[in-house]
C-alpha cells in the first residue's frame, strides 16, 4: 500500500514538474507578456530609389507584413524606412513601423539600421516609442532577427 501510494506521488510530482515547465516558458511568450515573438510574412514593399543607382540618402523603402504568433496570424506591420547615410559598401535606415495586433492595440517603433556589405548586422534593435490599446505608453525594444534560409522574426521586449 505504502509503495502505491508513493508511486502515486512520484506521479503527481512528475505530472506537475513536466506542466510547469511546459507552461511557464510559453507563458512568457505570450502576446499579453512584456516578451514575445512574431514571424513576419512579407505582403508588399517597395524601395523607391531617387539618387545614383543603390542606396543613397532620401531613398526610401516601405512596407507591410503579416505578423504570426505560433502558426496564427495576430496582426500586421506598417513602415517606412529613409536612407539617411549612404558610402561605399555602407548605409543607415532611419526606420518608422506600427505593429497591429488584433484585439490588442499598435506598438509604434522608430530607430536606425546600419548595414555595412559583407558584414552582417546580428543587433538590429529598434525602440518602442509608443502604443494604444493594451500597449498604451509602452516603451522598450524590438529586435529584428533575419537569417539565411530562416523566416524573419521580431522579438518585442516591453519594459
Amino acid at each position: 500500500m505504502q509503495r502505491r501510494l508513493a508511486r502515486a506521488c512520484v506521479v503527481v510530482l512528475l505530472a506537475c514538474v513536466t506542466a510547469f515547465t511546459t507552461v511557464t516558458p510559453a507563458a512568457a511568450d505570450d502576446l499579453d507578456s512584456d516578451r514575445f515573438r512574431v514571424t513576419l510574412r512579407t505582403v508588399s514593399g517597395h524601395y523607391q530609389d531617387v539618387g545614383p543607382q543603390g542606396p543613397s540618402v532620401g531613398d526610401s523603402f516601405t512596407f507591410s507584413d503579416k505578423l504570426f504568433h505560433r502558426g496564427e496570424r495576430v496582426g500586421r506591420d506598417d513602415g517606412r524606412c529613409d536612407v539617411t547615410r549612404a558610402g561605399p559598401g555602407r548605409f543607415a535606415f532611419q526606420c518608422v513601423v506600427t505593429l497591429t495586433l488584433r484585439g490588442r492595440g499598435q506598438i509604434a517603433l522608430q530607430g536606425v539600421f546600419a548595414f555595412r556589405r559583407g558584414v552582417p548586422d546580428r543587433n538590429k534593435v529598434i525602440a518602442i516609442t509608443g502604443g494604444t490599446g493594451i500597449y498604451a505608453g509602452a516603451s522598450g525594444s524590438a529586435k529584428l532577427m533575419d537569417g539565411r534560409d530562416e523566416p524573419t522574426r521580431l522579438q518585442v521586449r516591453l519594459r
